[in-house]
């Protein structure tokens, strides 16, 4: 039997030599050229039609409706959605950052102007860090028992 896609080198030797005989050595490139083209629009025209049979009966698939309607209807898909949307980090975070934001507008609010607001935090802190510090010396004198003070 033979299949007319599996040619043999000997054959395609064979069918060249005849179509030199037959239409000439100028001619070959030409013919091989309409051939080319030929091969090509079959080609487009075949996958066209392939593209027009495919297309409507991709439409008319009732499993995919079937599909779509079932994970619609998934009772799991609410509840993985809620613990996807449910984040305790975020809400630890919204917790510590609401009284911070109240308390930063609160002192903006009581100083006029925000650079004074700033500076007067900053004071405070730096008051908090003095009394925390003659804390420690204290601690640190009665620990000694020495009643000296504490070289540092």
């Amino acid at each position: 039997m033979i299949y007319p896609a599996f040619l043999e080198f000997k054959e395609i030797m064979i069918i060249l030599v005849v179509a030199v005989v037959i239409f000439g050595p100028k001619k070959i490139p030409e013919i091989a050229r309409g051939l080319g083209q030929a091969v090509r629009k079959m080609k487009e025209a075949t996958e066209d039609i392939k593209q027009e049979i495919m297309n409507p009966v991709a439409d008319l698939d009732p499993s995919k409706e079937i599909r779509e309607t079932i994970a619609d209807l998934d009772p799991t898909k609410d509840i993985q959605d809620a613990f996807k949307s449910a984040d305790p980090s975020q809400d630890i975070t919204k917790a510590l950052e609401d009284p911070i934001n109240d308390l930063e507008k609160s002192i903006l609010d009581q100083e006029k102007d925000p650079k004074e607001a700033v500076v007067n935090k900053v004071k405070q802190v730096q008051e908090t860090i003095e009394i925390a510090k003659s804390e420690v010396e204290i601690q640190t004198e009665q620990e000694l028992g020495n009643g000296g003070s504490v070289s540092r």
